[in-house]
């Protein structure tokens, strides 16, 4: 058995931003991300990036992503330049949390100086905060199984946003996040599969045939159309056949 799968997915729970993606691409939001500092210390950052995952299909019910998800080649993630996610300990005394702590000083003293902090794009402690959680013995949860990659855009191109920054973003976005900066497109080569709830996907199907204008941000035909899908699985059927 695989300990990684041969694609890379981005998942979701709602059907009409599945049907977003399939027709523009994949947008960018900055997430907020938790930086460890050490001595039970932590700071945020709003980082501008698209997140995908490379794990199997044999663990995807263990997973929280969502029901409902594509999958894409390894040869496309490669020519977006996605990159893993560095997971690190929870200890100011291992040597790969030593540079994040350092990375994240430059960050809050000088933020023109990218390549002396951009390793926070792609970092993640180990474990993080479990939300709402404020006593003294906070509880943490697992990043390690996420196996997380992502395309994150340099604070050149994307200002990177303190944490005061970031809650400013969300407050006026609302409940939904704004997209920001390009998109990332593909052709329907670049598709390995779709994942869809069973309860969606006859109006998946339906989408794809009547109402879907272009594909990945580009151009569409029929038979693209049918190749869609062709793609299509069934999360349930996934679950029940492991």
């Amino acid at each position: 058995m695989n300990v990684y799968s041969e694609a890379f997915f981005h998942r979701t729970n709602e059907l009409t931003k599945l049907c977003s993606i399939i027709e523009n691409g994949f947008q960018c939001f900055y997430c907020k991300e938790e930086i460890f500092l050490g001595n039970n210390k932590y700071s945020y950052i709003g980082i501008p990036m698209v997140c995908f995952c490379d794990i199997p299909l044999s663990l995807i019910e263990a997973s929280t992503y969502g029901n409902l998800g594509i999958a894409m080649t390894r040869k496309w993630a490669n020519q977006k330049s996605l990159e893993p996610v560095l997971y690190y300990p929870l200890n100011k005394e291992c040597q790969s949390t030593k540079m994040v702590i350092q990375a994240a000083k430059v960050f809050q003293t000088n933020p023109k100086d990218y390549d002396s902090y951009r390793i926070l794009g792609y970092a993640k402690p180990m474990r993080r905060l479990k939300k709402g959680e404020k006593q003294k013995k906070k509880k943490t949860i697992d990043n390690y199984v996420e196996r997380e990659w992502r395309r994150v855009y340099s604070s050149r191109y994307l200002k990177w946003l303190t944490e005061e920054s970031y809650t400013e973003y969300r407050n006026k976005s609302g409940k939904e996040k704004q997209p920001v900066g390009p998109l990332l497109h593909f052709s329907i080569d670049d598709i390995v599969f779709l994942i869809v709830d069973k309860q969606y996907k006859a109006e998946l199907q339906q989408f794809i045939m009547k109402k879907l204008s272009k594909l990945g941000g580009g151009k569409i035909n029929e038979q693209m159309r049918l190749d869609l899908i062709s793609k299509i699985i069934v999360y349930e059927d996934i679950v029940h056949n492991l």
